[in-house]
């Protein structure tokens, strides 16, 4: 198999430059950039609804080759997944990718021609898929230890007629449960006791403002 040849010779080698790649992470258009929640910390992003889909980018400003994975591992995969994944023409007309689901692992792994040309290089879709926080490592040539981690945190959707954003329609559930005290798991109200304490309130109905026509897709 053409990667465990590619290990064996890796191993067999003094460590060489690998370029400068990065990762970036946008809304599902795969244009407009998801901003981290604190500028001085890079990576952590606000809180998504649960069945948003984003696109995480693999990119690099310089033409070396590479070979890497994006994964999610041990009990975050209870939390997100990656969905699908495809590589960019500068990746190179034989650059290919794989999807990988183990014991421990998610996602897909990666490699460029060689030489790649500088610019995107692969682009993978990501889905929340339950309530919590979720992590997406971006590994380089055969490490145990990510290159960085994308942290993911994931709360209640307010799409709750699931047609991937949250509008009037959304609204109308809250409204036709508005001071309901009888909300119980898992249903809750069809989704509208957002702070899940049993009935609907302002409190609800402010934490369903903070993602008023946000798309989960």
């Amino acid at each position: 198999m053409k990667r465990l040849a590619i290990l064996a010779l890796f191993l067999g080698m003094a460590p060489t430059a690998i370029g400068e790649v990065s990762v970036r992470v946008c809304l599902a258009d795969g244009n407009t950039p998801l901003e981290a929640a604190d500028p001085n910390i890079p990576f952590v992003y606000p809180e998504i609804m649960v069945r948003t889909k984003l696109t995480i980018i693999v990119s690099s400003d310089a033409n070396d080759y590479w070979v890497g994975d994006l994964f999610i591992a041990g009990q975050d995969r209870g939390y997100g997944v990656l969905t699908s994944a495809f590589s960019f023409p500068p990746a190179g007309k034989e650059a290919f990718l794989y999807p990988l689901e183990d014991g421990f692992y998610q996602g897909f792994c990666f490699e460029t021609d060689d030489p790649p040309d500088v610019g995107d290089w692969f682009i993978a879709d990501y889905r929340a898929t339950n309530i919590g926080d979720c992590n997406v490592g971006l590994y380089e040539w055969f490490s145990f230890d990510p290159k960085c981690e994308l942290s993911f945190s994931h709360v209640h959707t307010r799409d709750f007629n699931n047609d991937a954003k949250v509008d009037f329609a959304d609204f109308s559930v809250i409204a036709s449960y508005w001071e309901a005290v009888d909300c119980q798991e898992p249903d809750l109200c069809e989704g509208a006791d957002l702070d899940t304490d049993g009935d609907v309130d302002v409190d609800d109905l402010m934490l369903f403002t903070d993602y008023w026509l946000e798309r989960t897709e």
